[in-house]
Protein backbone atom coordinates (compact mmCIF):
# COMPACT_ATOMS: atom_id res chain seq x y z
CA UNK A 1 0.00 0.00 0.00
CA UNK A 2 2.91 2.53 1.01
CA UNK A 3 4.67 1.81 -2.81
CA UNK A 4 1.68 2.34 -4.36
CA UNK A 5 0.24 5.73 -2.79
CA UNK A 6 3.64 6.96 -2.99
CA UNK A 7 4.39 5.87 -6.05
CA UNK A 8 7.75 3.62 -5.75
CA UNK A 9 6.96 1.35 -8.80
CA UNK A 10 10.39 -0.62 -8.98
CA UNK A 11 9.98 -1.42 -5.52
CA UNK A 12 6.11 -2.02 -5.55
CA UNK A 13 6.38 -4.36 -8.28
CA UNK A 14 8.95 -6.71 -5.69
CA UNK A 15 6.16 -5.94 -3.05
CA UNK A 16 3.57 -7.53 -5.41
CA UNK A 17 5.89 -10.64 -5.99
CA UNK A 18 6.07 -11.10 -2.62
CA UNK A 19 2.83 -10.91 -1.87
CA UNK A 20 1.80 -13.50 -4.40
CA UNK A 21 4.44 -15.93 -3.29
CA UNK A 22 3.41 -15.57 0.45
CA UNK A 23 -0.51 -16.23 -1.02
CA UNK A 24 1.16 -19.62 -2.70
CA UNK A 25 3.20 -21.05 0.22
CA UNK A 26 0.84 -20.21 2.95
CA UNK A 27 -0.16 -23.37 3.61
CA UNK A 28 -0.21 -26.19 0.73
CA UNK A 29 0.25 -24.52 -2.51
CA UNK A 30 -1.45 -27.19 -4.33
CA UNK A 31 -4.51 -26.96 -2.27
CA UNK A 32 -4.11 -22.83 -3.16
CA UNK A 33 -3.68 -23.23 -6.63
CA UNK A 34 -6.76 -25.64 -6.94
CA UNK A 35 -9.01 -23.25 -4.39
CA UNK A 36 -8.23 -19.72 -6.91
CA UNK A 37 -8.97 -21.67 -9.93
CA UNK A 38 -12.20 -22.50 -8.64
CA UNK A 39 -12.87 -18.98 -7.14
CA UNK A 40 -15.49 -17.30 -10.06
CA UNK A 41 -13.82 -13.87 -9.27
CA UNK A 42 -9.77 -15.14 -9.44
CA UNK A 43 -10.84 -16.60 -12.80
CA UNK A 44 -12.14 -13.24 -14.06
CA UNK A 45 -9.11 -11.38 -13.66
CA UNK A 46 -7.01 -14.13 -14.58
CA UNK A 47 -8.78 -14.00 -18.02
CA UNK A 48 -8.52 -10.41 -18.31
CA UNK A 49 -4.98 -11.06 -18.16
CA UNK A 50 -4.97 -13.76 -20.23
CA UNK A 51 -6.35 -11.75 -23.64
CA UNK A 52 -3.60 -9.06 -22.87
CA UNK A 53 -0.99 -12.02 -22.67
CA UNK A 54 -2.27 -13.93 -25.78
CA UNK A 55 -2.07 -10.44 -27.38
CA UNK A 56 1.73 -10.51 -28.00
CA UNK A 57 1.67 -13.68 -29.79
CA UNK A 58 0.29 -11.01 -33.06
CA UNK A 59 2.38 -7.97 -31.64
CA UNK A 60 4.45 -6.26 -33.75
CA UNK A 61 6.30 -4.04 -30.78
CA UNK A 62 6.36 -6.96 -27.78
CA UNK A 63 8.92 -4.46 -25.44
CA UNK A 64 5.66 -2.28 -25.14
CA UNK A 65 3.38 -5.30 -24.97
CA UNK A 66 5.62 -7.09 -22.02
CA UNK A 67 5.86 -3.77 -20.22
CA UNK A 68 2.20 -3.86 -19.82
CA UNK A 69 1.72 -7.10 -19.21
CA UNK A 70 4.32 -6.79 -16.46
CA UNK A 71 1.82 -4.39 -14.94
CA UNK A 72 -1.35 -6.53 -15.26
CA UNK A 73 0.57 -9.49 -13.71
CA UNK A 74 -1.46 -7.48 -10.06
CA UNK A 75 -4.41 -8.85 -12.16
CA UNK A 76 -2.98 -12.33 -10.88
CA UNK A 77 -1.26 -11.87 -7.68
CA UNK A 78 -3.38 -10.09 -5.55
CA UNK A 79 -6.70 -11.45 -6.86
CA UNK A 80 -4.53 -15.29 -6.28
CA UNK A 81 -4.15 -14.26 -2.79
CA UNK A 82 -7.37 -12.72 -1.75
CA UNK A 83 -9.21 -15.57 -3.48
CA UNK A 84 -6.88 -18.67 -2.79
CA UNK A 85 -7.79 -18.74 0.75
CA UNK A 86 -9.35 -16.67 4.17
CA UNK A 87 -7.20 -13.56 3.63
CA UNK A 88 -8.58 -11.61 6.62
CA UNK A 89 -11.52 -11.74 9.00
CA UNK A 90 -13.75 -8.54 9.81
CA UNK A 91 -11.25 -7.01 12.82
CA UNK A 92 -8.19 -7.25 10.52
CA UNK A 93 -9.99 -5.84 7.61
CA UNK A 94 -10.56 -2.87 9.48
CA UNK A 95 -6.91 -2.60 10.40
CA UNK A 96 -5.82 -2.70 6.47
CA UNK A 97 -8.37 -0.05 5.72
CA UNK A 98 -7.21 2.15 9.10
CA UNK A 99 -3.71 1.72 8.14
CA UNK A 100 -4.45 2.59 4.45
CA UNK A 101 -6.36 5.99 5.86
CA UNK A 102 -3.17 6.56 8.05
CA UNK A 103 -0.85 6.76 5.06
CA UNK A 104 -3.27 8.96 2.46
CA UNK A 105 -3.64 11.47 5.48
CA UNK A 106 0.42 11.25 5.64
CA UNK A 107 0.57 11.36 2.52
CA UNK A 108 -1.57 14.49 1.71
CA UNK A 109 0.09 16.12 4.88
CA UNK A 110 3.17 15.78 2.18
CA UNK A 111 1.91 17.02 -0.71
CA UNK A 112 0.13 20.23 1.16
CA UNK A 113 3.52 21.10 2.83
CA UNK A 114 5.30 20.82 -0.31
CA UNK A 115 2.92 22.89 -2.21
CA UNK A 116 2.86 26.01 1.05
CA UNK A 117 6.71 25.67 -0.20
CA UNK A 118 5.97 26.04 -3.55
CA UNK A 119 4.31 28.77 -3.47
CA UNK A 120 5.69 31.15 -1.16
CA UNK A 121 8.55 30.42 -4.01
CA UNK A 122 5.76 30.92 -6.74
CA UNK A 123 2.96 32.50 -5.47
CA UNK A 124 1.10 30.22 -7.83
CA UNK A 125 -2.35 29.39 -6.25
CA UNK A 126 -2.15 26.41 -8.88
CA UNK A 127 0.53 24.72 -6.43
CA UNK A 128 -2.72 23.71 -4.26
CA UNK A 129 -5.09 22.05 -6.88
CA UNK A 130 -5.15 19.03 -9.29
CA UNK A 131 -2.12 17.47 -10.89
CA UNK A 132 0.42 20.38 -9.32
CA UNK A 133 -0.53 19.13 -5.63
CA UNK A 134 0.39 15.64 -5.88
CA UNK A 135 3.41 15.83 -8.18
CA UNK A 136 5.27 15.28 -4.80
CA UNK A 137 4.37 11.80 -4.59
CA UNK A 138 4.15 11.33 -7.95
CA UNK A 139 0.47 10.64 -8.16
CA UNK A 140 -2.54 11.63 -10.93
CA UNK A 141 -4.78 13.42 -9.53
CA UNK A 142 -7.66 11.68 -10.55
CA UNK A 143 -6.39 8.39 -8.95
CA UNK A 144 -5.79 9.58 -5.82
CA UNK A 145 -8.66 11.05 -5.50
CA UNK A 146 -10.15 7.48 -5.64
CA UNK A 147 -7.89 6.47 -3.32
CA UNK A 148 -8.93 9.28 -1.25
CA UNK A 149 -12.77 8.56 -1.88
CA UNK A 150 -12.32 4.54 -1.10
CA UNK A 151 -10.89 6.08 2.27
CA UNK A 152 -13.63 8.30 2.83
CA UNK A 153 -16.00 5.07 2.16
CA UNK A 154 -14.46 3.18 5.08
CA UNK A 155 -14.76 5.98 7.73
CA UNK A 156 -18.05 6.63 6.93
CA UNK A 157 -18.85 3.11 7.09
CA UNK A 158 -17.24 1.82 10.43
CA UNK A 159 -15.15 3.06 13.26
CA UNK A 160 -11.25 2.97 12.92
CA UNK A 161 -9.33 -0.40 13.53
CA UNK A 162 -8.08 -1.06 17.07
CA UNK A 163 -4.70 -1.03 18.01
CA UNK A 164 -3.31 2.37 17.28
CA UNK A 165 -0.74 3.21 19.60
CA UNK A 166 -1.34 5.47 22.24
CA UNK A 167 -4.92 6.59 20.77
CA UNK A 168 -7.78 5.19 23.17
CA UNK A 169 -11.48 4.67 21.74
CA UNK A 170 -12.64 8.11 22.39
CA UNK A 171 -9.71 9.32 20.79
CA UNK A 172 -10.29 7.22 17.72
CA UNK A 173 -14.05 8.60 17.06
CA UNK A 174 -12.14 12.32 17.22
CA UNK A 175 -9.17 10.91 14.39
CA UNK A 176 -11.94 9.53 12.38
CA UNK A 177 -14.14 13.21 12.36
CA UNK A 178 -11.04 15.09 11.45
CA UNK A 179 -9.71 12.36 8.75
CA UNK A 180 -13.36 12.36 7.38
CA UNK A 181 -13.62 16.29 7.15
CA UNK A 182 -9.57 16.28 5.80
CA UNK A 183 -10.07 13.92 3.12
CA UNK A 184 -13.64 15.73 1.74
CA UNK A 185 -10.95 18.61 1.48
CA UNK A 186 -8.48 16.72 -0.44
CA UNK A 187 -10.94 15.60 -3.30
CA UNK A 188 -12.21 19.35 -3.22
CA UNK A 189 -8.92 20.35 -3.61
CA UNK A 190 -7.94 17.77 -5.85
CA UNK A 191 -10.56 19.01 -8.61
CA UNK A 192 -11.94 15.67 -10.26
CA UNK A 193 -15.23 16.91 -11.45
CA UNK A 194 -17.05 13.83 -11.39
CA UNK A 195 -15.42 12.45 -8.48
CA UNK A 196 -16.58 15.82 -6.67
CA UNK A 197 -20.13 15.29 -7.50
CA UNK A 198 -19.81 11.47 -5.97
CA UNK A 199 -18.66 12.68 -2.47
CA UNK A 200 -21.58 14.55 -2.57
CA UNK A 201 -23.92 11.86 -3.27
CA UNK A 202 -21.93 9.69 -0.61
CA UNK A 203 -22.17 12.54 1.98
CA UNK A 204 -25.45 12.46 1.36
CA UNK A 205 -26.46 8.91 1.58
CA UNK A 206 -24.53 8.62 4.76
CA UNK A 207 -26.06 11.19 6.96
CA UNK A 208 -29.02 10.72 5.44
CA UNK A 209 -29.13 7.00 7.09
CA UNK A 210 -27.43 7.76 10.34
CA UNK A 211 -29.39 10.89 10.91
CA UNK A 212 -33.21 11.12 10.94
CA UNK A 213 -34.44 14.24 9.08
CA UNK A 214 -37.03 14.51 11.58
CA UNK A 215 -34.64 14.01 14.70
CA UNK A 216 -31.83 16.24 13.54
CA UNK A 217 -33.33 18.56 11.79
CA UNK A 218 -30.58 21.48 12.74
CA UNK A 219 -27.69 19.40 11.64
CA UNK A 220 -28.92 18.37 8.18
CA UNK A 221 -29.48 21.71 7.42
CA UNK A 222 -26.63 23.44 8.87
CA UNK A 223 -24.66 20.80 6.79
CA UNK A 224 -26.87 21.55 3.83
CA UNK A 225 -25.96 25.60 4.15
CA UNK A 226 -22.49 24.74 4.38
CA UNK A 227 -22.00 22.62 1.44
CA UNK A 228 -24.16 25.94 -0.69
CA UNK A 229 -22.09 27.69 1.01
CA UNK A 230 -18.75 26.25 -0.64
CA UNK A 231 -20.11 25.42 -3.46
CA UNK A 232 -21.05 29.29 -4.11
CA UNK A 233 -17.96 30.34 -3.20
CA UNK A 234 -16.38 28.43 -5.29
CA UNK A 235 -18.71 29.85 -8.19
CA UNK A 236 -18.22 33.32 -7.52
CA UNK A 237 -14.51 33.57 -6.81
CA UNK A 238 -11.62 33.17 -9.48
CA UNK A 239 -10.28 29.38 -8.59
CA UNK A 240 -8.50 26.72 -10.42
CA UNK A 241 -11.90 24.49 -9.50
CA UNK A 242 -14.33 26.98 -11.54
CA UNK A 243 -11.91 27.36 -14.39
CA UNK A 244 -11.88 22.77 -14.90
CA UNK A 245 -15.76 23.63 -14.86
CA UNK A 246 -15.55 26.60 -17.58
CA UNK A 247 -13.30 24.84 -19.59
CA UNK A 248 -15.89 21.96 -20.64
CA UNK A 249 -18.38 24.75 -21.13
CA UNK A 250 -16.61 26.75 -23.64
CA UNK A 251 -16.21 23.13 -25.59
CA UNK A 252 -16.40 23.47 -29.49
CA UNK A 253 -17.26 19.67 -30.07
CA UNK A 254 -17.38 20.31 -33.86
CA UNK A 255 -13.53 20.67 -33.88
CA UNK A 256 -12.98 16.77 -33.63
CA UNK A 257 -14.27 16.23 -36.40
CA UNK A 258 -11.44 17.67 -39.04
CA UNK A 259 -8.47 15.44 -40.31
CA UNK A 260 -5.78 18.06 -39.94
CA UNK A 261 -5.26 20.35 -36.66
CA UNK A 262 -2.72 23.43 -36.40
CA UNK A 263 0.23 22.40 -33.93
CA UNK A 264 -0.42 24.95 -31.98
CA UNK A 265 -5.05 24.10 -31.40
CA UNK A 266 -5.99 23.66 -27.83
CA UNK A 267 -8.05 20.44 -26.85
CA UNK A 268 -10.00 20.46 -23.72
CA UNK A 269 -10.61 17.34 -21.56
CA UNK A 270 -13.57 16.52 -23.61
CA UNK A 271 -12.35 17.68 -27.09
CA UNK A 272 -9.21 15.15 -26.21
CA UNK A 273 -11.57 12.43 -25.32
CA UNK A 274 -13.83 12.66 -27.78
CA UNK A 275 -11.41 12.65 -30.55
CA UNK A 276 -9.23 9.44 -29.27
CA UNK A 277 -12.03 7.70 -28.52
CA UNK A 278 -12.70 8.60 -32.79
CA UNK A 279 -9.20 7.29 -33.47
CA UNK A 280 -10.03 3.75 -31.70
CA UNK A 281 -12.69 3.07 -33.82
CA UNK A 282 -10.90 4.42 -37.04
CA UNK A 283 -7.77 1.54 -35.80
CA UNK A 284 -10.63 -0.69 -35.00
CA UNK A 285 -11.87 -0.75 -38.74
CA UNK A 286 -8.52 0.10 -40.52
CA UNK A 287 -7.24 -3.04 -38.89
CA UNK A 288 -10.42 -5.29 -38.85
CA UNK A 289 -9.63 -5.96 -35.39
CA UNK A 290 -13.01 -5.68 -33.44
CA UNK A 291 -12.96 -9.58 -32.00
CA UNK A 292 -9.17 -9.83 -31.10
CA UNK A 293 -8.33 -6.10 -30.93
CA UNK A 294 -4.73 -4.92 -32.39
CA UNK A 295 -2.61 -6.30 -28.79
CA UNK A 296 -1.71 -4.65 -25.99
CA UNK A 297 1.89 -4.00 -27.65
CA UNK A 298 0.50 -2.43 -30.81
CA UNK A 299 -2.48 -0.39 -29.44
CA UNK A 300 -0.53 2.83 -28.11
CA UNK A 301 1.39 2.43 -31.37
CA UNK A 302 -1.17 3.32 -33.65
CA UNK A 303 -2.50 5.76 -31.65
CA UNK A 304 0.33 7.61 -31.68
CA UNK A 305 0.59 7.55 -35.41
CA UNK A 306 -2.89 8.66 -35.53
CA UNK A 307 -1.68 11.82 -33.20
CA UNK A 308 1.30 12.32 -36.24
CA UNK A 309 -1.38 11.89 -39.34
CA UNK A 310 -3.90 14.69 -37.59
CA UNK A 311 -0.77 16.97 -37.66
CA UNK A 312 -1.23 17.35 -33.45
CA UNK A 313 1.66 18.78 -31.16
CA UNK A 314 4.22 16.24 -30.87
CA UNK A 315 6.39 18.44 -28.52
CA UNK A 316 9.07 21.37 -29.11
CA UNK A 317 12.63 20.47 -30.99
CA UNK A 318 15.30 20.17 -27.97
CA UNK A 319 12.95 19.51 -25.00
CA UNK A 320 12.10 16.53 -23.35
CA UNK A 321 7.93 16.69 -23.83
CA UNK A 322 6.70 14.57 -27.03
CA UNK A 323 3.85 16.70 -27.13
CA UNK A 324 0.39 14.01 -27.75
CA UNK A 325 2.89 11.70 -27.88
CA UNK A 326 1.51 8.62 -25.48
CA UNK A 327 -1.56 9.69 -24.26
CA UNK A 328 -3.68 7.22 -24.02
CA UNK A 329 -7.33 6.75 -24.72
CA UNK A 330 -8.79 7.99 -21.69
CA UNK A 331 -11.20 5.36 -21.42
CA UNK A 332 -10.67 1.86 -19.88
CA UNK A 333 -13.61 0.34 -22.21
CA UNK A 334 -12.35 1.98 -25.30
CA UNK A 335 -8.89 1.11 -24.24
CA UNK A 336 -9.58 -2.26 -23.82
CA UNK A 337 -11.34 -2.99 -27.16
CA UNK A 338 -8.78 -1.64 -29.22
CA UNK A 339 -5.79 -3.83 -26.80
CA UNK A 340 -8.45 -7.10 -26.67
CA UNK A 341 -11.76 -6.41 -28.93
CA UNK A 342 -14.87 -7.07 -28.21
CA UNK A 343 -13.34 -10.80 -26.39
CA UNK A 344 -11.45 -8.51 -23.63
CA UNK A 345 -14.08 -5.92 -23.65
CA UNK A 346 -16.52 -8.74 -22.71
CA UNK A 347 -14.47 -10.14 -19.92
CA UNK A 348 -13.97 -6.86 -18.14
CA UNK A 349 -17.66 -6.33 -18.20
CA UNK A 350 -17.94 -9.65 -16.45
CA UNK A 351 -15.32 -8.68 -14.07
CA UNK A 352 -17.49 -5.51 -13.56
CA UNK A 353 -20.91 -7.86 -13.16
CA UNK A 354 -19.18 -9.88 -10.57
CA UNK A 355 -18.14 -6.79 -8.32
CA UNK A 356 -21.57 -5.76 -8.50
CA UNK A 357 -22.59 -8.83 -7.37
CA UNK A 358 -20.40 -8.25 -3.92
CA UNK A 359 -22.22 -5.26 -3.57
CA UNK A 360 -25.71 -6.94 -4.06
CA UNK A 361 -24.28 -9.64 -1.57
CA UNK A 362 -23.15 -7.28 0.92
CA UNK A 363 -25.71 -4.55 0.54
CA UNK A 364 -24.20 -1.76 1.86
CA UNK A 365 -23.45 1.58 0.85
CA UNK A 366 -19.42 1.08 1.15
CA UNK A 367 -19.70 -1.68 -1.28
CA UNK A 368 -22.29 -0.03 -3.73
CA UNK A 369 -20.04 3.66 -4.13
CA UNK A 370 -16.89 1.14 -4.43
CA UNK A 371 -18.32 -0.05 -7.55
CA UNK A 372 -19.78 3.21 -8.76
CA UNK A 373 -16.57 5.02 -8.50
CA UNK A 374 -14.76 2.14 -10.52
CA UNK A 375 -17.33 2.06 -13.32
CA UNK A 376 -17.42 5.89 -13.42
CA UNK A 377 -13.46 6.12 -12.64
CA UNK A 378 -13.00 3.86 -16.10
CA UNK A 379 -15.04 6.18 -18.49
CA UNK A 380 -12.95 9.58 -18.76
CA UNK A 381 -9.62 7.23 -17.83
CA UNK A 382 -7.80 4.03 -18.62
CA UNK A 383 -6.36 2.93 -14.83
CA UNK A 384 -5.42 -0.38 -16.49
CA UNK A 385 -2.02 1.11 -18.20
CA UNK A 386 -0.79 2.09 -15.33
CA UNK A 387 0.29 0.62 -11.99
CA UNK A 388 -1.42 1.95 -9.10
CA UNK A 389 -4.68 1.86 -11.08
CA UNK A 390 -4.37 -2.04 -11.88
CA UNK A 391 -3.89 -2.05 -8.08
CA UNK A 392 -7.11 -0.23 -6.97
CA UNK A 393 -8.87 -2.30 -9.86
CA UNK A 394 -8.54 -5.51 -7.96
CA UNK A 395 -7.79 -5.08 -4.32
CA UNK A 396 -10.11 -2.79 -3.13
CA UNK A 397 -13.57 -4.34 -4.56
CA UNK A 398 -12.30 -8.18 -3.70
CA UNK A 399 -11.33 -6.43 0.08
CA UNK A 400 -14.67 -6.09 0.48
CA UNK A 401 -15.66 -9.57 0.78
CA UNK A 402 -13.46 -9.45 4.14
CA UNK A 403 -15.39 -6.52 5.73
CA UNK A 404 -18.11 -6.48 8.01
CA UNK A 405 -20.98 -7.58 6.45
CA UNK A 406 -23.20 -5.20 9.09
CA UNK A 407 -21.41 -2.06 7.09
CA UNK A 408 -23.89 0.48 6.32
Amino acid sequence: MFTTIFSWFNLNSYCIILFGACGLFNGNPISNVKAAFSNKYFLAFFAYFLTDLLGLLHAHNLHAGWNIVSKDATLVAIPFVLCSRPFADAESYKKIMTVCCLLLAAASCWCLVRACGNYIKTRDIEEFFYHPLVRPISQNAIFYTVFILFGLLFLLSSDLGAGIPGISPAGGKRLRLVLIVFFCGMVVLLASKEFMVIMLLILAYFFLRQYSFRQNRMLLIGVGLAVVLIAALLVLTDNPIKKRYTDIEAANISVIEKEQFNPGVYFNGIQLRLLEWRFAFEILKEHRAWLWGVSTGDSQDFLNQKYIDANMYLGAPGRKGRGFIGYNFHNQYIETLVRSGMVGLAILLVLFGLMIGIAWKLKTGQSFFTVLILVIFFLPQSPLTMQHGVFLFCFFPLLLLYGPKGLR
